[in-house]
């Protein structure tokens, strides 16, 4: 934890305690005189940039209790603040603490306002914790700091007042449901030192009537009564407070009790009586704080600077554990590509030895991946007469009458080879033309190509209509999308107009037999069809 300084302010002088690594290692008293001012200078002087935390025990304070109707923000704030210079005009001293809200129906807001009446209390050992630089954090009322006692020690009770004796005299505080409520400072016990039972029980009854005509509480109402002894000197007093008032329960908290609970060294416990408030005060810090921002400046700046400090250290030290990340996992990834390599040598090393017992090859490896890649290359460019195949067998369907003899297929970037002759002049017309479904394909693109050689059967001498079943059965052919051209080669008889007549007119002998209607046709299909 991080060092700081606990001052208690009274009119008797300043108690000055160093705290660090949560406990309070050094404590000084400096008497209100000019000798204790030097001295109080003189111990500041080897500090800095240590926040300050000042409390303050003195009978110029003031509490009040109201309640203000509920706002928020800006509003809140500026309501706040001119209730304050409405109580506490010639301080600047003074504090609101939000307590919670009325369970009526405006829901309104309670406030604590509390007050140093009197500056001039703690101003002269301000200025010397302002000459050294030190950041002020907070300025608190004592009553408020002895609040945390009742935590510490789990107090319960519903109406409790805190008893202890301090140097500038008997502090009473009362607390309602935990919740502070009134406090009072006695001017010492001076000539009533032979009778302090009759002392305390006068004040606390001074206390009970007290709050009873504020209507805080009611003399019937009980009351319990938590006495601090750090010496061990309040024994018989506690005794005599429980003999005296019936109505009332006394306890007594004990130097071993308060070391145990607190965790203060016996040492240390003795050496003032606000050690116990300051180290409560080292432990928490309270709401009410009475500083206003021109004394609270310094410690503003301090936080910020060790808020940045802690940012940047946060900072560091992400960077070092990604770093620290990367650096592992460099390691991770460098040790498995050492694996890899082994691995990839040890089963280089097997593969060799294993084929070294290989029978020899009758070709080399570059010879066989060469017969591979022609393989597949074979493969992807396979092509079977199947299609064509189908084309021809759909067309015959509707052709009964003609018979296919012979079949030849290719596919290549040349045509399979037909007869070269030009068409002959058929008896039933002209001369029949190409029939072409679309336009070839590029000269040097593969394709497939089929020559079909077959007749007309039964054929009676009728010419005309053999060739108009052949062009018929080329029709039909050249009708699906993927022929390409569909060339009649040759036909029964020539009926080109340009060839010259020949022949006999005598008697044939053999005329009363009848010829075949023989016929033949190139199909081209189109090139990736």
């Amino acid at each position: 934890m991080a060092d700081k300084l606990l001052i208690a302010i009274s009119t008797q002088g300043a108690t000055v305690a160093h705290w660090r690594g949560g406990r309070i290692v050094e404590c000084q008293e400096f008497a209100d005189d000019a000798g204790g001012q030097a001295g109080f200078a003189e111990f500041l002087a080897p500090f800095d940039q240590v926040p300050v935390h000042v409390m303050v025990d003195a009978v110029e304070e003031d509490y009040r209790f109201e309640t203000l109707p509920h706002a928020f923000g800006g509003d809140r704030t500026d309501m706040v603040a001119r209730k304050l210079r409405q109580h506490y005009r010639a301080t600047p001293y003074m504090a609101a603490t939000l307590l919670g809200r009325d369970t009526g129906k405006r829901r309104d807001d309670r406030y604590l306002f509390s007050a140093l009446t009197n500056p001039e209390v703690i101003n002269d050992w301000l200025q010397a914790v302002a000459a050294r630089g030190l950041p002020v954090a907070g300025i608190h009322l004592l009553p408020m700091v002895s609040a945390g006692l009742l935590e510490r020690f789990d107090a319960k009770a519903s109406n409790l007042l805190l008893v202890a004796q301090h140097a500038s005299g008997l502090r009473l505080t009362f607390f309602r449901d935990r919740q502070f409520r009134l406090s009072r400072l006695t001017r010492g016990d001076s000539g009533r030192a032979e009778n302090r039972v009759r002392y305390f029980s006068e004040e606390i009854s001074n206390t009970r009537l007290y709050l009873h005509a504020l209507r805080t509480t009611t003399l019937d109402e009980h009351l319990t009564v938590l006495l601090v002894d750090r010496g061990d000197e309040l024994t018989e007093v506690a005794a005599g407070i429980a003999r005296e008032n019936p109505s009332l329960e006394c306890v007594r908290l004990s130097q071993q009790e308060l070391t145990g609970r607190l965790g203060i060294a016996d040492s240390m416990l003795a050496a003032s009586p606000y050690v116990i408030h300051l180290h409560l005060l080292g432990l928490k810090e309270p709401l009410s704080n009475l500083a206003p921002a021109s004394i609270t400046v310094g410690f503003r700046r301090y936080r910020a600077r060790r808020g940045i400090y802690a940012g940047c250290g946060a900072l560091a030290a992400a960077a070092l554990v990604w770093a620290g990340a990367n650096l592992y996992q460099a390691m991770t990834l460098s040790g498995e590509t050492e694996d890899a390599a082994r691995q990839t040598a040890s089963l280089s090393a097997r593969y060799q030895e294993i084929t070294r017992q290989f029978p020899q090859a009758p070709a080399s490896a570059e010879n066989l991946q060469k017969t591979v890649e022609i393989a597949q290359k074979l493969r992807e460019t396979l092509r079977t007469p199947q299609r064509v195949m189908a084309l021809v067998s759909r067309a015959l369907e509707a052709s009964p009458t003609v018979v296919v003899k012979e079949f030849g297929w290719r596919f290549g970037t040349t045509e399979i080879e037909a007869e070269r002759a030009a068409p002959r002049e058929s008896a039933a017309g002209p001369p029949v033309p190409p029939t072409s479904a679309s336009s070839a394909g590029p000269a040097l693109a593969r394709r497939e190509s089929a020559v079909l050689e077959g007749e007309v059967r039964p054929f009676r001498g009728d010419y005309r209509g053999a060739i108009a079943t052949i062009n018929g059965f080329a029709n039909r052919l050249a009708e699906a999308p993927e022929v390409a051209e569909v060339r009649v080669v040759k036909l029964p008889l020539d009926v080109n107009p340009t060839l010259s007549l020949s022949g006999t007119t005598q008697q044939n002998p053999d005329q009363s037999t009848v010829g075949t209607a023989a016929f033949k046709l190139l199909l081209v299909l189109k090139p990736n069809a």
